[in-house]
């Protein structure tokens, strides 16, 4: 069969996706709708590794990974925070703040300084050389943002912000 994907690269992501809708349902594990729940999981995974993938390569170009320009976009919109506040608001464990705030502040993007009222308290901060530098990775962003998006009208990606949103800020679903 000539439109066939060979072996060793495996099916192409629609017939993929197809594959699994039809498996699903034909196992009865799911209604139709239910495969289509499955079809919009699939899809927004695909699409947030390759929007990962895709900032980690402009960030890494600018000198910090994308966890970084995200902790560094954090503290420029926010302002100084302590690392458990970075952590809940950017999603990323105790842990891996750690290590990036350690390799943002080696590299003098961020400073961490212990608050006057509560010397346990430990504040972080961009650093002058971090916020002018972070501008420029605010750019990349926005311009990959842009490009990543103008498959949709200026409508379309209100509606999609706004159906995301309802989804990520519902508590988490019961049973």
């Amino acid at each position: 069969m000539p439109d066939e994907e060979p072996a060793e690269h495996g099916p192409a992501p629609d017939t993929l996706r197809e594959l699994l809708h039809a498996r699903l349902v034909d196992a009865e594990i799911v209604a139709p709708d239910g495969a289509d729940r499955t079809d919009l999981v699939v899809n927004l995974t695909r699409l947030y590794n390759r929007l990962g993938q895709d900032s980690e390569s402009v960030h890494r170009r600018l000198g910090w990974s994308w966890a970084g320009f995200r902790i560094m976009n954090l503290l420029w919109a926010i302002g100084p925070m302590e690392a458990r506040q970075l952590s809940r608001l950017s999603g990323s464990s105790r842990a891996t703040i750690s290590s990036v705030l350690n390799t943002l502040e080696r590299d003098g993007l961020v400073a961490r300084d212990r608050s006057e009222s509560d010397r346990r308290q430990v504040l972080v901060r961009l650093t002058e050389e971090g916020a002018s530098r972070l501008l420029n990775g605010l750019r990349a962003q926005a311009e990959r943002d842009r490009l990543w998006f103008a498959v949709l009208s200026p409508d379309e990606q209100h509606e999609l912000s706004r159906l995301l949103q309802v989804v990520a800020e519902q508590r988490e679903p019961r049973s």
